[in-house]
């Protein structure tokens, strides 16, 4: 599934709420949706902060029954030198996001800089 929404903070709880539906309807825990939730927000918050110009964001979510796998991404023009940033795993977004999901990965993706993030259903 895509979901391509203006690079805007209003249009966050949009990808937010259609990765919770998603996670809800393979039937994860409450728990781990709020986890999908609050992930998918912070790696939006992240990446629009970036300093370069942005017109979309693109959420692609693939899933099984045990596993969600989440990609946010922006069309920012970036410097490949310059994604992810130095020191980008000493930040507070960097421990949210780790703390939160399974596996979170800053990468380059179709679009430009891109947040990967993986949550398993049930912890445990």
């Amino acid at each position: 599934m895509k979901l391509v929404v203006p690079a805007k903070p209003e249009y966050i709880r949009l990808l937010r709420a259609v990765a919770a539906s998603l996670a809800a309807r393979l039937e994860f825990t409450y728990d781990r949706i709020e986890d999908l939730r609050l992930a998918v927000s912070e790696a939006c918050s992240t990446l629009l902060s970036l300093p370069w110009e942005s017109r979309m964001l693109v959420l692609r979510v693939f899933a099984t029954d045990e596993r969600v796998t989440a990609v946010v991404c922006t069309d920012a023009e970036a410097d490949p030198d310059a994604w992810p940033p130095i020191e980008a795993e000493r930040t507070l977004a960097w421990r949210v996001l780790s703390g939160l999901a399974d596996t979170a990965v800053f990468e380059v993706g179709e679009e430009g800089p891109a947040v990967r993030l993986e949550l398993a259903g049930r912890v445990g």
